[in-house]
């Protein structure tokens, strides 16, 4: 995996003392930006202990029945028939993708399971004794899990957009990986679109892909992505045309506008709207909350005036004349 060096190291050194105490890595909570490797890394956590790797819906985890299959599901190699380690164990790695909507009653359930591993059956003095395992959580929205349920994972971690410069080595990598030949201008303008989002990319580099076999080419150039995003209606700086829309919108307005008329002008919902487009474009700079409303920035509106987007304008066309030379 490219990129996260601090995260990579981090999990290494967990794995490698819960191999000598022949234990399970402490649970994991992974939060960030969606599409910048949570999974995938919950995967490599999985390969380095050598062990099962189980993805969960967190809404299957809603009562008795559905934990118990869970239970009977992880790894019971190296124990005897009292729980006690007697060979190498193999915890299991659960895996609890959008963990923060997994339902409180499994968030009270598999919280105890993460602290004990041990289960309550109901009788005086008797526990069901439950092998090693190790959760990943990945969340986008950390901050919506119960802070009990939050505080069994021992390691936390937030996953960033990646920088340009290893955003550029995951297209290329991905590239190889497809057997797509591109140029390194076409390579750079797919991550520069892509915003540091690996999923993003290898999305992108798919549809650059496509064109190329439809028109007969056999190689990703930057006039052929340029043609792609055209046709995305992506443009240089990655912005969709709803963001642009968004962006418009502000521009014509003298005053800040609403959550609910800017999802009647886009079409989007509110929670769209709040949760993906916003997001980027406060981060970055090109949009501001108030109190009122929304309102573009100076930045937001210079660069809706240097593309030409500005006035109606539909923006700078990029599609060649003659596309088929491509």
């Amino acid at each position: 995996m490219i990129g996260n060096e601090n995260i990579k190291q981090q999990i290494d050194i967990a794995i490698a003392s819960a191999k000598h105490r022949n234990m399970s890595p402490p649970h994991m909570l992974l939060s960030g930006h969606a599409g910048c490797g949570k999974t995938s890394m919950s995967k490599v956590v999985a390969r380095k202990l050598g062990t099962d790797f189980i993805s969960l819906t967190p809404e299957n985890l809603k009562d008795q029945r559905t934990v118990m299959e869970l239970l009977d599901s992880l790894n019971f190699d190296g124990y005897d028939n009292l729980g006690n380690r007697i060979a190498e164990i193999r915890p299991t790695v659960l895996f609890l993708d959008e963990c923060h909507r997994l339902p409180i009653y499994g968030q009270e359930k598999l919280g105890i399971l993460m602290e004990n591993f041990s289960m309550d059956t109901g009788k005086v003095g008797k526990l069901y004794w439950v092998p090693y395992f190790t959760v990943i959580g990945a969340t986008t929205l950390a901050g919506n899990l119960s802070k009990p349920f939050l505080n069994r994972f021992k390691l936390n971690f937030f996953f960033e957009v990646y920088s340009l410069e290893d955003s550029i080595k995951i297209v290329r990598f991905h590239a190889d990986r497809l057997d797509i030949n591109i140029s390194n201008k076409a390579l750079r303008d797919i991550a520069v679109r892509s915003r540091g989002v690996p999923r993003t990319m290898i999305s992108y580099l798919e549809r650059c892909r496509d064109v190329m076999h439809s028109i007969g080419s056999n190689i990703v150039t930057s006039a052929l992505s340029a043609l792609t995003f055209e046709g995305m209606e992506i443009d240089k700086q990655g912005f969709n045309k709803i963001e642009l829309k968004v962006l418009k919108t502000l521009y014509d307005s003298d005053k800040p506008i609403s959550l609910e008329n800017l999802s009647m002008v886009t079409g989007e919902s509110t929670k769209t709207l709040q949760n993906d487009i916003e997001t980027y474009l406060i981060k970055h700079g090109y949009l501001v909350r108030s109190g009122k409303g929304r309102l573009i920035t100076p930045k937001g509106r210079s660069y809706l005036e240097e593309e030409g987007y500005a006035g109606g304008g539909l923006g700078r066309k990029t599609i060649p004349a003659d596309y088929t030379r491509l």
